[in-house]
């Protein structure tokens, strides 16, 4: 369909309310009007003109209003289940993120101590290499007395 031929039926369908707005274009859920559309003036309960138009003279078949419904309780059906799956996939993951800042903080700990252990041993080098280097000085000293 061009554009223009798309304009046209939306200026063929287009309503204005007693407001001088365009109407809103919506559909009933009712079990009643399940399916039709209709249309009503876009501004609050509270501000309203009151416009309210149905876009087709007459219902849809009974057996159409039954499919609509029907696939509607199933998408409701649908939406339960998707949000209880929602609900479960969130637990799951506010289960992994508590999980993995635990595994975080252990780290940190061992981390910590790990830190620690260097330092130690840092502090035993340093050690050794100044009992060494005496050492190698009293050795010279040793030699120098021998030797004279």
């Amino acid at each position: 369909m061009s554009e223009s031929s798309i304009n046209s039926l939306e200026k063929l369908y287009a309503r204005r309310c007693h407001c001088g707005l365009n109407a809103l274009n919506l559909t009933a859920w009712t079990d009643l009007n399940a399916g039709r559309r209709f249309y009503k003036c876009p501004r609050p309960k509270a501000t309203s003109c009151g416009y309210w138009e149905w876009q087709d003279k007459q219902q849809l078949p009974p057996r159409a209003v039954t499919v609509i419904m029907d696939l509607k309780g199933k998408l409701d059906v649908m939406k339960v289940e998707r949000n209880k799956l929602k609900r479960i996939v969130d637990g799951m993951e506010k289960a992994e993120r508590d999980n993995l800042k635990i595994l975080f903080d252990e780290t940190k700990f061992i981390s910590a101590q790990e830190a620690g252990k260097v330092m130690l041993l840092e502090k035993k080098i340093k050690k050794l290499k100044t009992i060494i280097f005496i050492s190698c000085a009293l050795f010279v000293v040793f030699v120098v007395r021998i030797m004279k």
